[in-house]
């Protein structure tokens, strides 16, 4: 072999060489951190995400009354003070007030009854709740070892008139009565806060109504 084939020999091992190289070095296949990952449906969509519903904030006091009474429940206490709200609404209109005697305290039974007694006029219509009162917790309070609650109460009240007599025709026994048939409607919305307290000393000792005042509707 010459020299002449020696140098062709090399040139062309060289330009082999060359071009496997230029094969070895190249990025075949995919890397995982270049793949475009797709979005799920739901963005893709332009739906929203669901979120975890805010929280309502806690009242302030609310922990320190469960931990002095271990058997307080707001929402049993809201049902309890409703109902109280009901009967004492329909028993101060009647003039009625020994019936929820045991749901007052002593200084609103006597103010409750002084101005029970102090109408000018017998009742001559009838109230009525026309749905359930609205009540919510406004403040918790407490003093030395009594602890107090603000409920607020929103309610819509009908009136209607009761039927009463009126004369009718002559009798043998003189003028005839009979009842009025026709009656009158009128409805009246109210807001107010009621003020309940309790001893935290005994257990069992029941919530008692202090205080009423008009609030904001």
């Amino acid at each position: 072999m010459n020299i002449a084939a020696l140098v062709i020999f090399a040139i062309v091992a060289i330009i082999i060489l060359v071009q496997l190289y230029s094969v070895l070095g190249r990025k075949v296949g995919f890397r995982v951190e270049d793949k475009v990952l797709a979005k799920p449906a739901e963005d893709i969509d332009g739906a929203l995400k669901l979120e975890r519903p805010a929280e309502a904030p806690k009242l302030p006091n609310l922990d320190l009354l469960k931990s002095r009474d271990i058997n307080f429940n707001e929402i049993n206490f809201l049902e309890k003070a409703r109902e109280s709200y009901e009967q004492v609404v329909q028993a101060y209109h009647r003039g009625e007030l020994d019936t929820v005697k045991d749901r007052l305290s002593e200084n609103v039974y006597v103010i409750f009854k002084q101005a029970v007694e102090g109408r000018a006029a017998p009742v001559t219509r009838r109230l009525s709740f026309v749905d359930a009162p609205k009540a919510d917790i406004d403040v918790i309070d407490f003093k030395d070892d009594t602890a107090q609650i603000r409920v607020r109460f929103l309610s819509e009240l009908m009136y209607e008139d009761i039927p009463q007599p009126v004369e009718g025709g002559e009798g043998d026994a003189g003028p005839a009565l009979k009842e009025k048939t026709s009656t009158t409607k009128t409805y009246e919305r109210t807001a107010e806060f009621w003020t309940f307290q309790k001893s935290l000393r005994a257990p069992g000792a029941p919530w008692l109504l202090t205080h009423t005042m008009a609030a904001k509707a």
